[in-house]
Order: structure tokens, then C-alpha cells, then sequence
């Protein structure tokens, strides 16, 4: 009775469902393949919304990324976020640009010296070159990557003044002819002259960067009243500056490593180098020296860019090392009354010791670069004057 009841049950059952399959024309195999099509249809909208709110989202995120590199790149790198680090609109770090030379040139004696900055690659090796007042001819001896040059320009009376006038890193054939209180330049750029009025008989020119633009500017100092009359390439105004006494000799040179020229004397009274500084015109005092009759040869023998002051005392050379302040053993080099000639000569980028023997004619190098080796050159003749420098013709 109670299994027919239960059979009776399971019939209802078959039937109702029969009866609901018959009414939709749907079976369960086909509710399992139309269950998510249908889920998107009733939820259209929804579904819409979801899209639409990635896209905005991803937009805005990459949005982000690409503007984040600007304000990244505006802090120190050790204050950006981590995320600058893998973001992919981040820039790629460029190489560290090659050190710019600094285009200062001192003046000392007759010889144009180079000063270059610390770090950078070297300069070429200065030429060897001498200047003849009998026929006003430049001689320039040239080398690795100069030609032997010769060129006419000045008489008997002038002073060689070389420097780099127009700033391409060579040196121009100039002279100041103080009977007429003018200066000939020859610009190696352009090969057409130039004169620029300044000065008066008597002055001695002290050429050198004196308003750190990278091009020589024309300047003399007057020992009768001591002062520094300069004329500025920059904006070619002019101004004078008194400093030292009318027994001075000068000496100028870049002495605070700021790129440009600084007024300075050696007193032989004293032995004392004067420096009037062009970072923040105040001026200080160093004492190098050993006699009254020592020539000041400044030069950066250290290679640290900055201007060493230094003398030559018989033929002993008594440098002062602007890297440590320390005062070495003084150097025995040449023969007494050899003309100093201190200059870049091996390309190393620190000034070498040197002399120019004027009954000979011959040059006399000691090479910081190969451990301190002799190089004997033979260019010249008795009477000339030795102007070594970058003429890179």
C-alpha cells in the first residue's frame, strides 16, 4: 500500500515536469547552454557600467604613468618613488655628458699657459713656437695634429700678446704695439684682422679670461701708477683695477679654480705671490720663494685645474701645489738663465717644467706624463722670443 503510494508520487512528479518541458519548449541541456547569455541579457546594463568603469580606470592609470616621469625627474633621484623605478614611461638615464674644458689661459713672462679643468680629457700637447722681432715671423713647430706654421705679423718694437681672442680653442697670432696703444689680432677663425685701441707706451699686456666667457680679453698693467686696465670680450666695456706696487712682477692666473683670470703679482721684496680674487674680489697672499731675483712661473703643475703658484729660483723650480697648499722639494731643471717655458707639452693636463736656451735655440722639456723624462727640441735662434701655446693650425 505504501510502495504504490510512493510509485503513485513519483508519477505526479514525471508528469508536472513533462508537462512544464512541453510548455517551454526548452530541455535542460538546452537551459545549460542559454544560462549565461541570459544572465548578460537581463544584467545588460550593469554589464555596461563594469566596462566602461575598466576602460576609465585603465586610462587613468596609464595616464598616470606617463605623467609621473615629469615629477619624478624633478626630485633627486634618491628621493623618487619605487614605482618610478619600474614604470615603463620612465626616461632612460642619459650617459654622463664628457667633461666640458674650461677655455682659461695665463699669462706669465712671454708665454701663454693653458690651465684646463680637473676631470677632463686632456688638451693637446701644446706647440713648441718662438716669436722673432728682427722679421716679425711667428714660427710654430707643430706636431700631433698641428702643422708647422709660419706666419709674418708684428715688428721689432712690439710684444707678442697670443691668446684664443675668438674662443675656438686656438691660439691667435696677436702683439700689443705700445708706441701707438694698439692691439693686431689675427683670430684663427676668421684669418682677417682686427684692432682694438688700448693702452699707452710703457703698459705690459697681461692678456688672459678675465670675465670667464672662454675668450682672452685684452688687458695691461701699468707699473707706474699699478693698475690693471681690462677690456672684456663679453660686452666689450672696460674697467681698470689698482693693485700691486710699480716694483711688482706679474703673475696672473686662475687662483680660485672659478674660471677666470685673477689680477696677481710676486713682490721680490717680500717673495710673496698677491692675489686679488675673482670669485668675491678679496685678495690674499702666499709667500713662495727663495731671492729677490726669482721669476714668478705660475702654471697648474698638479692638474687639478686650478692655477699653482710657483717660481724659478736659478734653475731650481719652487712650486707651491694648490691641491694640498704643501711647498715639494724645490726641482733642479736646466741651466741658469734659460728662459722658463712651462706648458702642457705632453697633453696630460698638468703644466711641465721647461726652459728655452736662447745661445742655442734648444728646448728643454721635463714630461710629467712619462715619468718625468728629458724631450730636447732644437726650434729657434739667439734673439728670439719663445711663445708656446695651442695654435692647432
Amino acid at each position: 500500500m505504501a510502495k504504490n503510494k510512493k510509485e503513485g508520487n513519483k508519477s505526479v512528479s514525471s508528469i508536472i515536469e513533462k508537462t512544464a518541458t512541453a510548455e517551454t519548449g526548452i530541455d535542460t541541456a538546452d537551459k545549460a547552454k542559454t544560462g549565461f547569455l541570459g544572465y548578460l541579457k537581463i544584467h545588460v546594463w550593469a554589464s555596461v557600467a563594469i566596462l566602461v568603469l575598466t576602460l576609465l580606470a585603465l586610462a587613468g592609470g596609464l595616464k598616470y604613468l606617463e605623467e609621473d616621469p615629469q615629477r619624478e625627474m624633478a626630485k633627486n633621484s634618491k628621493d623618487r618613488s619605487l614605482l618610478s623605478s619600474i614604470n615603463p614611461f620612465m626616461p632612460t638615464p642619459t650617459p654622463t655628458p664628457t667633461p666640458q674644458l674650461s677655455k682659461e689661459y695665463i699669462y706669465a713672462g712671454s708665454r701663454l699657459l693653458a690651465v684646463e679643468d680637473a676631470g677632463a680629457s686632456a688638451i693637446p700637447p701644446a706647440d713648441l713656437a718662438v716669436w722673432r722681432p728682427s722679421d716679425g715671423y711667428w714660427y710654430v713647430m707643430g706636431g700631433t695634429g698641428s702643422a708647422q706654421t709660419f706666419q709674418q705679423w708684428g715688428s721689432s718694437a712690439d710684444q707678442p700678446a697670443p691668446g684664443d681672442y675668438d674662443g675656438d680653442g686656438k691660439t691667435d697670432f696677436a702683439i700689443y704695439r705700445g708706441s701707438e696703444g694698439n692691439w693686431y689680432i689675427i683670430p684663427s677663425s676668421t684669418g682677417s684682422y682686427y684692432a682694438v685701441a688700448q693702452g699707452a707706451n710703457g703698459d705690459k699686456p697681461v692678456p688672459g679670461d678675465y670675465d670667464g666667457d672662454g675668450k682672452t680679453d685684452t688687458a695691461l698693467f701699468r707699473s707706474s701708477n699699478a693698475t690693471w686696465y681690462v677690456k672684456k670680450s663679453s660686452d666689450s666695456t672696460s674697467y681698470s683695477q689698482a693693485f700691486g706696487i710699480s716694483t711688482d712682477k706679474t703673475a696672473q692666473g686662475d687662483f680660485d679654480g672659478d674660471g677666470k683670470t685673477d689680477p696677481t703679482v710676486w713682490r721680490p721684496g717680500d717673495k710673496t705671490f698677491y692675489v686679488l680674487r675673482s670669485s668675491d674680489g678679496y685678495w690674499f697672499s702666499v709667500q713662495v720663494g727663495s731671492t729677490g731675483t726669482d721669476l714668478p712661473v705660475p702654471c697648474d703643475y698638479d692638474g687639478d685645474g686650478t692655477g699653482d703658484m710657483a717660481v724659478l729660483s736659478g734653475n731650481s723650480w719652487i712650486i707651491r701645489n694648490s691641491s694640498t697648499g704643501a711647498i715639494p722639494t724645490p726641482i733642479t731643471w736646466q741651466s741658469a738663465g734659460d728662459i722658463p717655458v712651462q706648458n702642457d707639452y705632453d697633453g696630460d693636463g698638468k703644466c711641465d717644467i721647461a726652459g728655452w736656451r736662447n745661445s742655442n735655440g734648444d728646448w728643454y722639456i721635463r714630461q710629467s706624463a712619462s715619468s718625468n723624462s728629458l724631450r730636447q727640441e732644437h726650434w729657434g735662434m739667439s734673439g728670439d722670443i719663445p711663445v708656446p701655446a695651442l695654435y692647432r693650425r
